[in-house]
């Protein structure tokens, strides 16, 4: 296993010019798989959502800087077909506006309604073209129902294995870490970010 594309940070959906919906992801995660992965000598690619510099790993020309999700799907189709492990760390928003406000919405006193669409599912489109020996790791951040959603995700999106967290985890240095796959669940309780990136490595290096 070589070639490793990591999907990173946040994604902000833009309703006029200055204001986006987003979350709260750091990059951190992302970062902490990168330099997993490199201490491993792996070749990696990294697609970031906008994220501060210092939550990018030391990749240079190997960083995709994207800032939506539709963006995000489009560079990771391009270098999906020749990626041997796909980790999806990015929190992809869930919804984007219908249209985008090429003027900033004035603040008028009054409520306003801004009409929702789903954005791409960047887990679920690249990986219903995966290959046998394509690995694809995901994550699932859940308030209630963990490790249920879980499983759903596992199977709706194709992926070889899921690590679910909470959303204590998002901006913070550790968080609370569980491994499930088809045949095993791992509780790894309270983890830093690179441990976690760590146990992830070698779950996926001894399959």
């Amino acid at each position: 296993m070589k070639k490793v594309l990591i999907l990173s940070g946040p994604t902000h959906e833009y309703f006029d010019p200055v204001r986006f919906i987003g979350n709260a992801s750091s990059g951190k995660m992302g970062k902490a798989l990168a330099e997993e992965a490199l201490k491993r000598g792996m070749d990696v690619e990294f697609i970031s959502g906008p994220v501060s510099e210092t939550n990018l790993p030391s990749l240079g020309k190997q960083i995709i800087r994207v800032t939506g999700a539709e963006e995000m799907l489009a560079a990771a189709q391009e270098k999906f077909i020749e990626t041997d492990l796909i980790i999806f760390a990015a929190a992809v928003a869930d919804f984007q506006p219908l249209e985008k406000s090429v003027e900033k919405f004035p603040k008028v006193g009054n409520n306003i309604s801004i009409e929702l669409k789903p954005t791409p599912d960047v887990a679920a489109t690249l990986c219903a073209d995966k290959r046998d020996n394509q690995i694809a790791i995901g994550f699932a951040l859940q308030t209630h129902d963990g490790e249920a959603k879980a499983r759903e995700k596992l199977t709706k999106k194709n992926l070889n294995g899921i690590v679910l967290n909470t959303p204590a985890t998002l901006g913070a240095e550790n968080g609370l870490f569980t491994w499930i796959d088809f045949q095993t669940m791992e509780d790894w309780g309270s983890l830093g970010k690179a441990d976690c990136a760590r146990n992830i490595f070698e779950k996926i290096c001894t399959r």
